[in-house]
């Protein structure tokens, strides 16, 4: 078989895969990040309508490829190229230096403090590195919790709260004024508090989606007025794409 047939056909099939990956992703970003993934889609998708269209020539011998089709293709991968260095910023801008990003001094000079609404997606230990880090700021916690043992012995300035239907010493999950009773107040004796809700699986077992989220908005409005953070721990896999979507709008990821 021809070496440049075989060249052709590589190239098609990996741009067809990069293709369906961000297919499948452009509903779980929002802002910038959205418009990145329709950007690097609309691209691709020119790039692998010309490279099919270059190696079904090969493969049918047919005529001569026309020059046109070397100028689009080389439109679309100067596109590609362009989208990628620009969403590489975007990263940088609001991702990797996000805590630098929203950071504000202590009015006790005790260094700064996060400030903000995020989100934190997969694994449970994203959220103890999440910790580690905001303790190095010296910034007091809250956390509620299906799983309090886990965050047992992080330091003192670190409060976790039972999310449970079955005792009196936590807080039953259909209670979601109280669990925001209990986080304004937290804010409001500590300044530059962090918020860490850490069962929202458990709480839409017991609440309707728009209850929770609605409950979410207003608590992430108030902090911000605290000058607090609000951090969302989530298993997307738990939730449908337009639930997902809309905690995206309204938390930046992190």
């Amino acid at each position: 078989m021809d070496p440049t047939l075989i060249y052709s056909l590589m190239i098609t099939i990996s741009l067809l895969y990069l293709l369906m990956f961000f297919i499948q992703r452009i509903n779980r970003y929002s802002g910038k990040a959205r418009k990145a993934v329709i950007g690097l889609t609309g691209f691709l998708t020119s790039a692998v309508i010309v490279r099919a269209v270059e190696t079904f020539e090969k493969l049918t011998k047919g005529e001569e490829i026309r020059p046109v089709i070397y100028v689009i293709y080389s439109f679309a991968i100067l596109g590609l190229m362009v989208m990628v260095t620009w969403y590489v910023r975007f990263l940088e801008e609001e991702y990797l230096f996000i805590i630098q990003h929203q950071k504000k001094p202590s009015e006790n000079g005790g260094g700064e403090k996060l400030i903000g609404a995020y989100i934190i997606s997969g694994a449970r230990s994203r959220i103890v590195d999440l910790i580690n880090m905001i303790k190095e700021l010296n910034a007091p916690i809250l956390i509620f919790t299906r799983s309090p043992d886990f965050y047992k012995d992080l330091g003192e300035n670190v409060r976790v709260v039972w999310i449970t239907q079955a005792s009196e010493e936590g807080i039953a999950p259909t209670k979601l004024h109280v669990i925001q009773e209990y986080a304004i107040r937290f804010a409001k004796e500590n300044s530059y508090a962090v918020i860490i809700i850490d069962c929202l699986e458990y709480l839409l077992i017991y609440n309707e989606f728009p209850s929770v989220f609605k409950f979410l908005v207003n608590l992430k409005d108030h902090l911000l007025m605290l000058n607090s953070a609000l951090v969302l721990a989530v298993d997307e896999k738990a939730l449908e794409p337009r639930q997902y979507t809309l905690l995206l709008n309204e938390f930046e990821p992190l």
